[in-house]
């Protein structure tokens, strides 16, 4: 029987809590409900330097052991020089015939040696997209950067690419063959994001602090998530009477708390911003539910998963066309030019006013949610192992 291994290792660095991990956790969960015929599905829970490892598998019940908020870079970088050293020696220990990379960093060296056919995801290609903002020295720098992502997915024996974004992208900057790379969409789990209100909604919403009208924002703030525009178009709706403030969910470093504060300070809206750290999901399902719209205005994505999330949840969703945004939210969100805060402010104003927009968001947006789903992603993926298996 032919035997795949799904590395779910990451979930023991910071990444658990960040995109990489809702995707490796969804796909994990739904690819435990794959027909599988003759194939044995393992999950990669443990590898140390030597190449020992454990396996389950019950890929769905792993969910990272490491105590994340301890020393993250240092475990990031641990994972990284095990998976580099140590894969190939795992795989031709367990006889493998196939490793996906869920995340696709850290190239394991010695592939060659083993029988072992290697998938990699690509969830996006940012530091070629934006190499001013992402090649940064720690990533290569504009000299081996490029070299080290033109080997990342070249000696992948095919790439999964999760928008037809990423998949252009790896065929313009790494010239990828396109029999190499397939298109599998990110996906949600509508049992765990759902538009029906729950009893206890307002009362998580008062929890943090927050009031109607609110914006939510959820993740990280990196350049091209657009804290400026952000900011900006919080500041213009105010100025147009508008009473909404504006929530970020996820946990950020203090150098960024103090960059929204002063932001905020200077747009004079910082009695309407709220900073709330790590928000659970149950609780960000009650947020989203809540929210006036999910404010998501970032310059370039390789998918946007907040955004289906949020329509998920019934939430009207405010984005762009930065990357895959268009794609993935089509038309039934506003879409906005990223860098003009008086466009990002005239959809703020246009939803608080106009309870009929909000409406129609909102069930144009369930409905396209409902296409994103784990079961869908999990036959995708499972086929370009079959094909790959032979």
């Amino acid at each position: 029987m032919p035997t795949v291994v799904l590395d779910l290792t990451a979930l023991d660095t910071d990444s658990r809590l960040r995109g990489f991990g809702r995707y490796v956790l969804t796909l994990a969960r739904g690819l435990a409900g794959v027909r599988r015929g003759n194939i044995t599905l393992l999950g990669l829970t443990h590898l140390d330097w030597h190449g020992r490892y454990r396996v389950t598998e019950q890929i769905d019940s792993f969910r990272g052991e490491a105590d994340v908020k301890k020393n993250p870079g240092n475990q990031h970088l641990a994972w990284a020089y095990r998976r580099r050293v140590a894969l190939a020696t795992a795989m031709r220990r367990l006889g493998a015939d196939l490793v996906h990379l869920p995340t696709p960093e850290a190239t394991p060296l010695g592939m060659w040696t083993t029988r072992c056919k290697k998938l990699v995801t690509c969830h996006d290609l940012m530091e070629l997209r934006d190499p001013e903002h992402y090649l940064t020295w720690m990533k290569g720098g504009a000299l081996l950067g490029p070299a080290i992502l033109r080997r990342r997915y070249r000696s992948a024996d095919h790439v999964l690419a999760i928008s037809d974004t990423s998949a252009d992208d790896l065929r313009r900057f790494l010239q990828v063959p396109s029999e190499r790379i397939t298109r599998v969409y990110n996906a949600i789990d509508h049992a765990q994001w759902s538009p029906a209100r729950l009893a206890t909604d307002a009362a998580t919403a008062a929890r943090y602090g927050l009031a109607s009208p609110f914006l939510l924002y959820v993740g990280d703030l990196d350049w091209r998530k657009n804290l400026e525009g952000m900011i900006g178009g919080l500041a213009h709706a105010r100025s147009e009477g508008a009473a909404v403030s504006l929530a970020f969910a996820g946990r950020l470093s203090q150098e960024k708390r103090a960059r929204v504060e002063e932001q905020a300070r200077s747009a004079g809206v910082s009695s309407a911003v709220r900073l709330l750290d790590y928000v659970p999901d149950a609780d960000l399902a009650a947020l989203y539910r809540g929210s006036l719209a999910h404010l998501f205005v970032s310059r370039d994505e390789g998918f946007g998963l907040t955004v289906v999330e949020a329509m998920a949840c019934g939430a009207p969703v405010i984005t762009t066309h930065g990357g895959s945004l268009g794609e993935v939210a089509g038309e039934d969100a506003l879409l906005v030019d990223p860098e003009n805060p008086h466009a990002i402010g005239e959809a703020i104003v246009s939803l608080e006013r106009d309870p009929g927009l909000r409406d129609l968001l909102r069930r144009k947006g369930m409905e396209r949610a409902a296409r994103f789903s784990i079961e869908r992603q999990a036959e995708e993926t499972f086929a370009i192992y079959r094909r790959m298996l032979g």
